[in-house]
């Protein structure tokens, strides 16, 4: 089972499947605005992880990507 975060169970599919951002306009605030920065179109979930990580900030980049994939901010795709 997947660890939860405020009742959000963290992404644990292939860290191989694609990103693509849905919205223009980043719709979050403070330290998730900027994980949130860190997507582009076509990069993979370990690269969306390794980004936050190289800000220092990796923590929460697998319930960013449930959280944000659940909201249609984000696709994931094959």
């Amino acid at each position: 089972m997947a660890k939860k975060l405020w009742g959000i169970p963290a992404y644990d599919g292939s860290q191989s499947r694609r990103i693509r951002k849905i919205v223009s306009e980043n719709p979050k605030r403070g330290k998730a605005a900027i994980r949130f920065a860190q997507y582009r179109t076509g990069m993979t979930v370990r690269g969306y992880i390794e980004a936050c990580g190289a800000l220092g900030i990796p923590n929460y980049a697998l319930f960013d990507i449930t959280w944000d994939n659940d909201r249609r901010f984000i696709e994931l795709y094959d």
